[in-house]
């Protein structure tokens, strides 16, 4: 038995998905999210392969963005390149983290991630024990057993050596955004002050924009205890206004792009936010970080 076999068992994930489209194409261009339910691992697994597929199909689209809830586990997997990079908002040391579709299974699981490097160096030893008993069966003799040994030990040890710097460092994430820093004649970060919604949805997200120039980014939980949604603040970082051409623009920290649209709309990363005019506490109770 595989060790991905050892680690499947029946469990529900409700998943939802930005920047990708429910058939995993991004043509047309993704608007929005969408969300499923997912009855076991087996399922997860293929889902999380064909958005990697998507994703090392169109390297320059926008990164598609997986919100995975299991349980009492809540983890956010950004998909760049064909690659799985994992986040527990929980946990400092789980960020941006590479792994593979079943090392996500893993996590999901409570598994720690010293537990899913030995799985995954076990795989990889077993593999090479499947191809050398395959090697002693074809015509090509003791020669290439031992150049396929060579290279399968090569592999493990690249693998050890690069989860190990996964665990320790977090790669680089931030895109490259067409932005001018510096004010536009006759704008203000006030002016676009204030909040604005995604969807009224579990896993929708809510921005707030201050007038001191505060980006924060809240997403939504549903709450059998409120009988409504709590609030869980994501993201606080400095906001600076700019141009996009000859549009006004803002980022948040170097890493979300917001673009101003009309009829009190704004587009976040592609997605678009219309103005809430009401208080966040009518949205829903913002979670008070542990």
């Amino acid at each position: 038995m595989s060790n991905c076999a050892k680690y499947l068992s029946v469990m529900p994930y409700q998943v939802h998905l930005s920047h990708i489209n429910a058939d995993y194409s991004v043509v047309p261009l993704p608007i929005g999210t969408w969300s499923s339910l997912l009855e076991d691992d087996d399922d997860l697994i293929i889902l999380l392969n064909r958005v990697a597929i998507t994703s090392s199909q169109h390297p320059s689209h926008e990164y598609p963005i997986i919100t995975v809830v299991a349980g009492s586990i809540r983890a956010t997997i950004t998909v760049i390149g064909g690659q799985l990079y994992y986040t527990d908002p929980n946990a400092l040391n789980r960020s941006n983290i590479k792994v593979v579709a079943v090392g996500v299974m893993q996590l999901l699981k409570g598994s720690s991630f010293e537990s899913v490097l030995q799985s995954d160096a076990a795989t990889i030893l077993e593999e090479a024990e499947l191809a050398d008993n395959k090697s002693r069966r074809s015509w090509f003799g003791t020669r290439v057993r031992g150049h396929l040994l060579v290279v399968l030990l090569a592999v493990l040890s690249n693998t050890v050596i690069s989860t190990w710097k996964q665990l320790t460092a977090a790669p680089n994430l931030v895109p490259v955004f067409d932005f001018t820093p510096g004010a536009i004649a006759g704008e203000s970060i006030r002016a676009y002050s204030g909040l604005y919604m995604e969807d009224y949805q579990e896993g929708g997200k809510v921005i707030e924009l201050t007038g001191g120039g505060q980006f924060k980014l809240y997403e939504m939980w549903r709450s059998a205890v409120l009988e409504g949604f709590t609030l869980k603040q994501v993201e606080s970082l400095p906001l600076r206004l700019g141009s996009q051409g000859d549009k006004p623009a803002l980022v948040a920290g170097e890493f979300y792009l917001l673009l101003p649209k009309e009829e009190d709309r704004m587009l976040l990363n592609g997605i678009l936010f219309r103005r809430h005019f009401g208080a966040l506490d009518k949205i829903g109770n913002l979670q008070q970080n542990q």
